[in-house]
Order: structure tokens, then C-alpha cells, then sequence
């Protein structure tokens, strides 16, 4: 798709707040966010921003809010996932980016007692998916990002995807075209390996292929221009720069990432 074509496709991304107006339901502060129930245009959010010191130095916090994002955009391509809606905002008084989004029906699947095996079955259809993102934190011990509605499970959450782990660190080489996730949350004995163990792996694979690579690649394109237009007339110059950084990193391994996780999951459906 050319930049004329992308840039037809711009929008609105980044809602201005003043975060004093936000009309608190509750409060909750998260390991790596502080995190807000409230009110933006009358609708229920869960409202996020990165704390400053758990990061690394010379990373401006509200990157990782913004490669949360990008995964998400990525996990809406694939029709068989669901994900809350999403907003991102900035709150003009502290200069930093959060993300809005609504709350995911049901309960957090490990706080209900469902076993292993079913949620690893309800987990199918995004399993190459996770993969692909490397989302090491999609479930696993103490991990609250699936929630359960009867027979609807949603994915919350994907802040341990791409370029940086759970709790903010970023992941450096472990992000990388050679998919090692593969093994590890395939036939790993923690975490993610707990479940998709007892995944169906055809239903992922089908779910993951009916997505082309070009289709992804316009997305963070398009996602890319987007949210670089927004911090653009915020004049955010620092995070500009770091968010173009990530989205290029991004784009190149994700492409060679791709090619590893589709024999994969073309391998699992010629069995």
C-alpha cells in the first residue's frame, strides 16, 4: 500500500484528556502501570499509563503503552480473538500517553477454578497468534489476561508482546525471527505451555493463516503513521523518535517471524 494510500486511512487515535475531568469509579495501581476505572464520554474504561521508574533509563515510559497498542491492532485482524475496544489518550498535564479500553465480559479465567485443559482448549483459536507476538504474559501463573464469559473468552492486555516483557524490561534479542517461542510455550512446563498444551493446534493454525502477511504489515503501517501524526503535533519528539524505532524493529522481525510460525502451523495441518 503506498504513503498516499496509508495516509488516506488516518485517524483520530490519540484523545486529548485532562485527566482531573476523568471521573474515577476506582483506583488500582499495577506492577508496571497505574491503572484507572472511569468515565471518558459517558462509557466505562480501564485507563492505564506506564509508571516512569520501571523502565529503562533513556526510555520514555509510554512507549510500551503505545507497542500494547500495536499489538492489539494486530490481534483485531484475526476474527476468531476477542479483544476489548480501544482509545488511546494524553493527559495534557503530565505529557504522556495512556490507553483506554472497555472491560472484557466474565471473570479472569485462573480466579473461576477452570482447569487447565479447558482453558487450553477455549485458547485455540489465538494460540500461533500469541506465538507470533511473543505475548509470554497471555496466561500463565498470576497472569489475569483472559477473561471467560460462559463460552467467550477475551484477551486483555498484551503489554509482555513485541518489544517489551510484562513488567517492562525490554525483551532485546529475545524478540527475534527465529520464533523460539515456539518450544517454549508450545512444550513449556510454565506459563503459556501449561494450557496450549492442550490447545487445538489446527484450529490456531487455520485461525492464524487466514491472515497474510501483507495484511499485518499495512496494519502496523497504518498504525505507525497514525500514532506518529498524533505525537507529531504534541510535539513528543523523544517518543516520536522511540515509537519509529519500535515500529520499524517491529515490521522487520515480525516479517521473518512470520515465515517460522506459518511451516509451523502448515506443518500442524498436513498431519
Amino acid at each position: 500500500m503506498s504513503q498516499r494510500l496509508l495516509r488516506d486511512l488516518v485517524r483520530e487515535v490519540l484523545i486529548e484528556i485532562d485527566i482531573a475531568d476523568v471521573e474515577d469509579v476506582c483506583y488500582t495501581a499495577g506492577s508496571t502501570h497505574v491503572m484507572k476505572t472511569c468515565k471518558i464520554g459517558g462509557n466505562k474504561y480501564f485507563l492505564k499509563f506506564s509508571e516512569d521508574d520501571l523502565f529503562e533509563e533513556g526510555f520514555h515510559p509510554s512507549l510500551q503503552i503505545l507497542v500494547e497498542y500495536l499489538a492489539y491492532r494486530i490481534y483485531g485482524l484475526f476474527s476468531g480473538i476477542n479483544i476489548p475496544s480501544l482509545q488511546l489518550v494524553y493527559d495534557k498535564k503530565s505529557d504522556r500517553v495512556g490507553l483506554a479500553s472497555t472491560p472484557a465480559a466474565g471473570k479472569q479465567a485462573l480466579k473461576v477454578g477452570i482447569n487447565p485443559k479447558t482453558l487450553g482448549k477455549m485458547l485455540s483459536q489465538g494460540v500461533y497468534v500469541d506465538i507470533f507476538l511473543a505475548n509470554w504474559d497471555v496466561v500463565g501463573t498470576g497472569s489475569g489476561n483472559v477473561f471467560v464469559d460462559k463460552e467467550k473468552l477475551t484477551r486483555i492486555d498484551p503489554g509482555g508482546s513485541l518489544t517489551f516483557r510484562a513488567q517492562g524490561g525490554r525483551k532485546g534479542q529475545r524478540f527475534s525471527s527465529r520464533a523460539g517461542d515456539l518450544d517454549v510455550m508450545l512444550k513449556g512446563s510454565t506459563g503459556a505451555g501449561l494450557y496450549f498444551k492442550h490447545s487445538d493446534l489446527k484450529v490456531a493454525a487455520k485461525e492464524f493463516l487466514a491472515v497474510s502477511l501483507e495484511e499485518i504489515l499495512q496494519e502496523i503501517e497504518a498504525v505507525e503513521i497514525e500514532v506518529s501524526e498524533e505525537l507529531e503535533v504534541r510535539k513528543m519528539t523523544g517518543l516520536l523518535k522511540q515509537w519509529r524505532q519500535d515500529a520499524g524493529e517491529i515490521k522487520d522481525t515480525l516479517s521473518k517471524r512470520h515465515s517460522v510460525v506459518s511451516d509451523h502451523a502448515n506443518y500442524i495441518l498436513d498431519q
